[in-house]
């Protein structure tokens, strides 16, 4: 009896065993695969954040679907695969050599307007996601910067050239009024009534506002709100814009200076 509690004992610790090694290189490749993929992948998470992620849900996944196999076998993974990854997360915050190389270290990828191509290279970026993340800082012309970084969480840092940083109320000397919360108060063409009361108005001012500016009905309004000084936004569902910019690819137009147009791509009859 004692010799068969002996080898069961022994046959749980072998899959147990068997289990943990199994974890240990699944982390290790994925995080491998991670850091080869470059840092857009991970965008602002951090890699334990990212590994966490996608394999938490799969071994939940497997625990939750699998009938061939017993729970506690993916479990045990499961809590294993945890204890790995907070390990390394623990480690990289102490050591400062090892998490330079799981975590990697912030990349300059434009320097006084220059694109540094190789290095763009080595993040795994391409034209196309660098010119995208800097237009969600504002940013339309590379010429402007003086320094763009990809930092160890994938995000993009910028400094712009001193001649070209706008200058702020505090250097001009003029004292800045806050505008507050705007508050919405027409949405989807719908009026949100109980905001527009919040802000002590009432729908005959809102109507007032509307015909001031030549909209005389509800329907026509896409997005509205009004701001602490009673300053009214307005989006309209018609956007009649002079001169409406494209910037997406047209491959029946030659690219040539004959084509350049800011207004809206030419038709070719």
């Amino acid at each position: 009896m004692y010799i068969e509690i002996i080898f069961g004992v022994m046959r749980l610790m072998d899959v147990v065993l068997k289990i943990m090694m199994q974890t240990s290189f699944a982390f290790f490749v994925i995080l491998l695969l991670t850091r080869i993929l470059g840092k857009q992948q991970i965008s602002q998470l951090t890699y334990y954040e990212y590994i966490n992620g996608i394999t938490f849900g799969s071994i939940a996944a497997t625990m939750a679907t699998d009938t061939n196999q017993v729970v506690w076998q993916h479990f045990i993974g499961l809590v294993f695969f945890g204890f790995l990854t907070f390990s390394m997360s623990y480690i990289s915050l102490k050591n400062r050599p090892l998490r330079k190389i799981i975590s990697g270290e912030p990349v300059v990828i434009i320097q006084d307007g220059v694109i540094l191509e190789n290095n763009l290279k080595k993040m795994r970026y391409n034209l196309d996601e660098l010119t995208s993340e800097l237009r969600s800082k504002d940013i339309f012309d590379i010429n402007d910067l003086e320094f763009a970084i990809i930092e160890t969480s994938g995000k993009i840092s910028t400094l712009k050239k001193a001649d070209k940083e706008a200058p702020s109320r505090e250097d001009v000397g003029v004292p800045g009024v806050s505008k507050g919360l705007a508050i919405e108060v027409i949405i989807d063409g719908q009026l949100v009534y109980t905001n527009l009361e919040k802000m002590g108005l009432d729908g005959k001012w809102l109507m007032n506002q509307l015909n001031i500016k030549g909209v005389k009905s509800l329907n026509q309004v896409n997005f509205a709100s009004v701001d602490k000084n009673h300053m009214l936004y307005l989006d309209l569902y018609e956007d009649n814009l002079q001169g409406m910019v494209d910037i997406s690819d047209d491959a029946s137009l030659p690219f040539t200076m004959d084509t350049i147009d800011l207004g809206e791509k030419d038709k070719k009859t």
